[in-house]
C-alpha cells in the first residue's frame, strides 16, 4: 500500500468528469490545479504538506519553506538576486556625501573637482586637496593655524637719508584681499617689512631719492603676493626660500628692462622679513644689517654682508663667486665719475650686471628662515653706515634690551645713537632701521628652547573702556599745529617730536620700571595737551576712554596695554602720543 500526500492510506479519490466543449473550460486539456487539489482533500498551501528530505528534516524546521514568499514556486531571478545583493553591499558601505559643486574629474575617478572653489576632494579620505605645479602631484590644501606670537614693529629714518625707504605690511592677508590674491592658506600672523638703502643716487638732482629704492617700495609685494597665493597648501621652508629668490630677481629684472635707456644707475641694497605664523623668513641684498635678537641680551647677524670688506669692519668676509674682490671693488671707480662700487650683490647697477663688465653683480639674495621660540625676542635691520658707527651687534642688543616692547623706541634709539657718534649726517649716509619684536603671549615651558603654543586657547578679552594718562607732543603734519597749552604754533617736524619723546621715555624707564614722578614733570614741562595742566595724579589724566575717540592706531595700542604699562610712541591726528593706563 501507498501513502498519499494527502495523509490517506486508501485507493486514491475517483476524479470528477467534467465536460469538455462549449463554455467556460472549452478549449482546456484537463482540470486546474485548484481542482486537483480540491479532489484531493489537500490545503492550497503545500508549503505545509509537502514531505521534506532526510537532510531538510534534520536542519531548523521551516528553513527552507517557511517565511519564504515564493514557496512550492520557481526561484528568483538571478537579476534580481544581483540587485539586491548590490543594495545590500551599499548600505554595508559607509556614505560618502560628495560636497555641493564637485564634479569628477574623469568616470570612476576617486578625485573631484570644483571650478568655482579651485579644489580637488577625494573619495577615500573626504579631505581636499590642491594641485602642486612644483611637485606635479596633490598636496594637501591647508587650513591656516594663528599662532600664539604678537609682532610690533617700528622705523626710524633720519631726515637727511634721502635716499633710505622701507616698508611695514602689518596685515599681509588684509593687502592681499584688496589686490584680489586671497592668503588665508597662509598663517597667521602674516606680516612684511623691508627696508632698502640706495646708493649711487643724486637726491638733488632727481628729487626722487633713489630711483631704484622707490622701485622696489613700490613692487616688491606684487612679484611675492602672487607666487603665495598661487599655492594654497603648506609652504615648506624650502619653498618659502624659493619664492623670496624668485621675486628678488625677477624685480631686478623688471628695473633693468624698464630703466635700461634712461641711462639711470642707481642701486639698492635690500632686507625683507616675511612673517607666517611662527616662522620668519629674511631675504637680504647687499649690505644691510640682519640681525637676530634674544632674550638673553646677545643679537647676531643672520647672513653676511654682500659688499667688499671697509676699513672698520671687524668681521672678515669671503669674496663672493662671481662678485667684485675687495681691492678691485674700492680702488677702481665706475665709468660715469660716480663713487666706487663695493657691493658684490644688489638692485639696480645696470652697468655692473652686463655681460662685459669687470665688476659683475648678482641679484639673488641670501635667505634664512627663523623658527621663533621663546628664547627670541625679535629682528632688525640695520643700514650698514647706523651698525658700524654704534658698535655693531652689541650696541643692537642693548637697545633691545631697554626698550623690550617698544620697536619704535628702540629703532629711534639706534638712530640718535650713529647721529651722536658721526655728528654731521649728508644725504649719501644711509641712517636707518626697522625694528620687530615678538611677545608671546603665552610661555609653552620654562625651558627656552620650547617651541611657542600654536593656537589661542580663547580669545583675550578688550576692555569696554580704560583709564590712561599720556604726554602729547604736536607736530607741522598734524591736523592742527596749535598748542593750545601755550598758545603757540608748532613748527616742530616729527623727527623731532619722536626724538624729544623719546628722550622722555628713556628717563621715565631709566630704573628699569615706570617712574611716575618723572613722567609727571616731563608731563607738565612738554605736554601740548590741555590735560597736562591738572594737578598731582591727574596731570595728563584722559579720563576713561573708550574706542573711537582718538583714531584707531591709538585704540590699538591703548586697549592692548596692561595696567600700569607705558606704551611705545603712537601717532594720531593731533600728534605723537606717549601713553600710560591706569586702570
Amino acid at each position: 500500500s501507498s501513502r498519499w500526500v494527502g495523509g490517506s492510506t486508501s485507493s486514491p479519490p475517483t476524479l470528477p468528469l467534467l465536460p469538455v466543449g462549449a463554455g467556460a473550460m472549452a478549449g482546456l486539456s484537463g482540470p486546474k490545479a485548484h481542482e486537483v487539489r480540491s479532489a484531493l482533500g489537500v490545503d492550497r498551501d503545500l508549503s505545509t504538506q509537502v514531505v521534506l528530505t532526510g537532510t531538510q528534516a534534520a536542519e531548523k524546521p521551516g528553513k527552507h519553506w517557511v517565511d519564504k514568499p515564493n514557496a512550492g514556486y520557481s526561484g528568483t531571478p538571478m537579476w534580481k538576486l544581483a540587485l539586491e545583493r548590490r543594495e545590500q553591499e551599499d548600505a554595508a558601505a559607509p556614505c560618502v556625501k560628495i560636497p555641493e559643486g564637485f564634479k569628477p574629474t574623469q568616470k570612476g575617478s576617486e578625485w573631484y573637482y570644483s571650478e568655482k572653489r579651485q579644489v580637488f576632494w577625494r573619495t577615500t579620505d573626504g579631505q581636499m586637496y590642491v594641485w602642486d605645479e612644483l611637485a606635479q602631484k596633490h598636496a594637501p590644501l591647508h587650513e591656516a593655524v594663528t599662532f600664539d606670537v604678537k609682532p610690533s614693529v617700528g622705523g626710524c629714518f633720519h631726515d637727511a637719508a634721502a635716499q633710505v625707504r622701507h616698508v611695514m605690511v602689518r596685515d599681509l592677508q588684509k593687502a592681499g584681499t584688496a589686490l584680489r590674491m586671497p592668503l588665508e592658506h597662509l598663517d597667521r600672523p602674516c606680516a612684511l617689512y623691508a627696508l632698502y638703502e640706495g646708493h649711487r643716487g643724486n637726491p638733488g638732482a632727481t628729487g626722487s631719492g633713489n630711483v631704484c629704492a622707490e622701485f622696489c617700495v613700490k613692487n616688491l609685494h606684487l612679484k611675492l603676493l602672487p607666487k603665495l597665493a598661487a599655492f594654497r597648501g603648506y609652504w615648506e621652508d624650502e619653498r618659502l626660500q624659493g619664492a623670496m629668490r624668485d621675486s628678488f630677481e625677477e624685480l631686478d629684472a623688471e628695473f633693468l628692462e624698464r630703466h635700461a635707456s634712461s641711462g639711470k644707475s642707481d642701486g639698492c641694497s635690500a632686507a625683507a622679513a616675511l612673517l607666517i605664523g611662527d616662522r620668519v623668513v629674511v631675504s637680504s641684498l647687499g649690505d644691510i644689517a640682519c640681525l637676530v635678537c634674544f632674550k638673553t641680551g646677545e643679537a647676531s647677524e643672520l647672513v653676511k654682508a654682500h659688499a667688499a670688506k671697509e676699513s672698520d669692519d671687524e668681521d672678515s668676509e669671503d669674496e663672493e663667486e662671481g662678485g667684485a674682490s675687495s681691492s678691485g671693488a674700492n680702488k677702481e671707480a665706475s665709468t660715469d665719475g660716480k663713487p666706487p662700487i663695493r657691493w658684490t650683490r644688489a638692485f639696480g647697477d645696470a652697468e655692473f650686471k652686463a655681460a662685459d663688465s669687470s665688476h659683475r653683480l648678482l641679484a639673488t639674495p641670501d635667505v634664512a628662515v627663523v623658527h621663533l621660540q621663546n628664547k627670541h625676542q625679535g629682528v632688525a635691520f640695520v643700514c650698514r653706515a647706523l651698525y658700524n658707527a654704534i658698535g655693531r651687534a652689541v650696541a643692537v642688543s642693548t637697545v633691545f634690551r631697554r626698550s623690550a616692547g617698544r620697536p619704535r623706541m628702540a629703532a629711534g634709539a639706534l638712530v640718535d645713537a650713529a647721529v651722536q657718534w658721526l655728528g654731521q649726517v649728508t644725504d649719501q649716509l644711509g641712517l636707518g632701521s626697522i625694528v620687530v619684536q615678538f611677545e608671546q603671549r603665552h610661555e609653552a615651558s620654562s625651558s627656552s628652547d620650547a617651541p611657542p603654543p600654536q593656537k589661542r586657547a580663547r580669545k583675550e578679552e578688550i576692555p569696554s573702556q580704560v583709564r590712561l594718562r599720556h604726554i602729547l607732543l604736536k607736530h607741522r603734519e598734524c591736523k592742527s599745529t596749535v598748542d593750545k597749552v601755550r598758545n603757540k604754533q608748532v613748527k616742530r617736524s616729527r623727527t623731532d617730536a619722536e626724538r624729544l619723546l623719546r628722550a622722555v621715555m628713556e628717563e621715565v624707564l631709566s630704573r628699569g620700571e615706570i617712574d611716575k614722578k618723572v613722567f609727571t614733570q616731563r608731563c607738565k614741562e612738554l605736554s601740548e595737551c590741555q590735560s597736562s595742566l591738572k594737578s598731582g595724579e591727574l596731570v595728563g589724566d584722559l579720563g576713561w576712554v573708550k574706542p573711537g575717540k582718538l583714531g584707531q592706531n591709538f585704540d590699538d595700542t591703548a586697549f592692548s596695554l596692561r595696567v600700569g604699562q607705558l606704551s611705545d610712541l603712537v601717532d594720531s591726528d593731533q600728534g605723537v602720543h606717549v601713553i600710560m593706563r591706569t586702570a
